[in-house]
């Protein structure tokens, strides 16, 4: 009885203690904040990417004449508006919150996207035209898989420059981009900001002698220019104090505005609210965050704190005002269903940004909730940020995480690859959120939705951070490396012949690659033939089927017999693929066909034939038919050869996890609860793993242990001992 009242004891206290802090979200800033920048990563176009931050990310889309920049969102194709905005928005946050980045250990890392960026619109910059468009919309979204096989002459990539069209919109965008680049390097690399800050002038003015929108095949048209050469000309004027660049904006004429607000407002008596806040198309948001601290105009002022009024449902100082945006019933101030999360995260900047120059803190308070709301405190209890916390959306609409090889979003069900720090579409107005591949409406991710995100959390971790840390050794290598294995089946097999079929099927994922170098061998025993008299001259070899020669014409070698154990008649036929690039599956039938006798008898017998075992009607997975790449054995297993014993097949250890009470292979409340269950009796010690159940080390199994593996579970802890 004593032991039941105390496991029941434990059972309600380990349950209460999971359930009351899983019922509490998992705020932690900093590592919200390194794991947002991996999304970059994610991204990245062109070469130099193999071998970088992300091992299932390689070099892609090399053949670029302009090559570089990031794609655009699950998609291949660097549009002009989103990239610019992404750069220039990643770029304010370090501006502005520099210490951030420098205090959780990403600094470097978020230059080196900031450089990604940078590098490519020089690159698209030749002094005369501007080249803002990578790739064509329409031809690449017929494509879904990873972006390192995407064949240039299956899926061509055209471009769109200023001499197609003026284009002012995208090169204005581009020039704040460099122009925030230049402030970010001048002090640690001040010849690399002079370029950028060159461009940026130039840009600047290839926009206003050439006004005109750029074309982006319906998907990013740009609704006007105006905010774009303002943009540009509030970063200009912060890289320069020439402050013509601020009268290009403000300038005003017979109480008239003649600069590039007199789009918002004719003249001084007029006013003008945002409600779109900054986003890749209206940067308005931004612009006046900027110019108000500058000019100091209390119109400027309004404008900018208007719409954090607007957003945050804080009082409007003009008491006749209640014009306040949209909320879900629990509290996120929701723009739109396509992108809502984007929207909010850019006025969370705004209002970490309003904050910095002003001390008012109420606006930041609020946009500290509402990414509270985002990491996982909502109805659902769902974290929009891919790859933070235990419950999160894990099926972006992103091809290259999903890492399908059929051209299929919905295959395989899950995704290959963890998309880590990326900003998922957002709710909807009743908090709901669909977490599906196909869903390009509520789990889309782009370049553009992760860089408001990037820069408000780091005016978040700078102004409520204190204690929380960035995960170390992340991330941490994925639990599966590249596939290579071959499955066959016996077509026909009688005393004359055997003829299988052969499946290799190559999947190399760190990073997806077609691999070259191939090849696979069937093993053969003809002591049956010795026996009688023959020999391997009495066999014939033939290819019934090839279908790398049916597909791409490029025919597979079959070479052979080749000897392996003439002691005990064991001979092999090498399928060699070598020649071949191949990603996928590739399959090949072989026949052995044996001639007769002397007394016209056939003595075929494939019972004895090493890579005939386990073999039926349908194609399984077999270690018998041994596969190489490059001449190295990486699937399956070699028959032994002479003075060689039989293969090893006894499995490889596994790894074993700290707290892993079942050796489940992760820390879990079932991992508490069984501890509790061994330590009050209720099962014995061959139902656990009591090396892993000793969470303290202190050599014996307690409620204390149960207690430490439900914290570390709940994440209160970090390690156990």
């Amino acid at each position: 009885m004593f032991h039941k009242k105390t496991y029941l004891f434990a059972v309600i206290l380990i349950t209460a203690f999971v359930s009351n802090l899983n019922a509490q979200a998992y705020i932690n800033f900093a590592e919200a904040l390194q794991k947002s920048l991996y999304f970059y990563d994610a991204n990245k176009c062109g070469p130099g990417i193999t071998g970088g931050r992300l091992e299932w990310r390689g070099d892609c889309h090399t053949e670029d004449p302009f090559w570089g920049g990031f794609h655009d969102a699950g998609d291949h194709v660097k549009f002009g508006l989103p990239q610019a905005y992404a750069a220039s928005t990643v770029g304010w946050g370090v501006y502005e919150f520099k210490d951030a980045f420098v205090s959780i250990g990403e600094y470097d890392h978020v230059m080196e996207i900031l450089y990604w960026f940078s590098d490519y619109f020089l690159r698209c910059w030749n002094g005369k035209r501007f080249v803002y468009q990578m790739g064509l919309g329409d031809n690449d979204h017929d494509y879904w898989g990873a972006p390192e096989l995407q064949r240039d002459q299956d899926y061509p990539r055209d471009y769109f420059d200023t001499d197609y069209n003026n284009a002012s919109d995208q090169a204005a965008s581009a020039s704040a981009a460099l122009a925030i680049m230049y402030l970010n390097t001048r002090e640690d690399n001040p010849d690399y900001a002079q370029k950028c800050l060159d461009a940026a002038k130039d840009l600047y003015q290839l926009a206003v002698k050439n006004r005109g929108l750029g074309y982006s095949e319906t998907y990013y048209q740009s609704s006007y220019d105006w905010d774009e050469l303002s943009w540009a000309a509030v970063w200009l004027y912060t890289a320069t104090e020439n402050y013509d660049y601020i009268d290009d904006i403000v300038k005003i004429e017979n109480d008239n505005y003649t600069g590039y607000l007199k789009f918002l407002m004719p003249t001084l008596k007029d006013t003008w609210q945002n409600i779109w806040v900054h986003s890749w198309d209206t940067v308005w948001g931004g612009v006046f965050a900027k110019l108000a601290p500058i000019t100091d105009d209390p119109k400027h002022w309004y404008f900018f704190r208007w719409n954090l009024e607007y957003w945050s449902h804080i009082a409007h100082e003009e008491s006749n005002d209640h014009n306040f945006i949209t909320q879900t019933p629990a509290g996120f101030s929701w723009l739109t269903t396509w992108g809502s999360a984007r929207y909010n995260t850019a006025a969370q900047l705004m209002a970490v940004v309003y904050r910095k120059y002003t001390d008012r803190s109420d606006f930041a308070d609020w946009a500290k909730g509402q990414m509270e709301y985002l990491m996982g405190d909502n109805p659902l209890n769902r974290s929009m940020i891919v790859g933070y916390s235990d419950n999160y959306a894990a099926h972006p609409h992103h091809r290259a995480a999903h890492g399908s090889i059929v051209n299929n979003p919905l295959i395989p069900e899950d995704h290959k690859h963890t998309l880590w720090g990326a900003l998922v579409g957002g709710p909807g107005l009743n908090d709901e959120h669909t977490d599906s591949t196909n869903d390009y409406i509520f789990n889309e991710v782009a370049i553009d939705y992760n860089a408001a995100f990037v820069s408000a959390l780091a005016g978040l971790y700078h102004y409520y951070g204190e204690g929380d840390k960035a995960l170390a050794n992340f991330p941490e290598p994925e639990k599966f490396g590249d596939l290579y294995e071959i499955s066959a089946k016996i077509e026909q097999e009688n005393n004359s012949r055997t003829q299988v079929t052969m499946k290799i099927d190559c999947q190399p994922v760190h990073p997806p690659r077609r691999e070259t170098g191939l090849s696979a061998r069937y093993f053969f025993n003809i002591t049956e033939l010795i026996t009688a008299n023959q020999g391997l001259d009495d066999i014939e070899f033939f290819v019934y089927y090839d279908q790398s020669k049916m597909d791409t014409g490029e025919e597979t070698q079959l070479k052979g017999p080749l000897p392996w154990d003439t002691e005990n008649n064991i001979y092999y036929m090498e399928i060699d693929w070598s020649a071949q690039e191949i990603f996928g599956t590739r399959e090949f039938q072989l026949a052995l066909v044996a001639g007769q006798d002397a007394e016209y008898k056939t003595n075929w017998d494939p019972t004895n034939d090493y890579s005939r075992k386990g073999l039926g009607k349908d194609h399984s997975l077999t270690q018998f038919i041994p596969v190489y790449l490059n001449g190295q054995l990486v699937f399956g297993q070699e028959p032994p050869g002479p003075n060689q014993s039989s293969p090893d097949n006894t499995p490889s250890p596994v790894p074993t996890l700290k707290g892993d009470v079942d050796n489940s292979g992760s820390v879990n409340i079932v991992d508490a609860l069984l501890t509790a269950q061994y330590y009050v009796g209720l099962i014995g010690a061959d139902a656990l793993d009591l090396t892993m159940a000793d969470a303290n080390c202190d050599n014996s199994v307690n409620i204390v242990d149960a207690l430490l593996i439900a914290q570390y579970y709940v994440k209160l802890i970090d390690t156990l001992c």
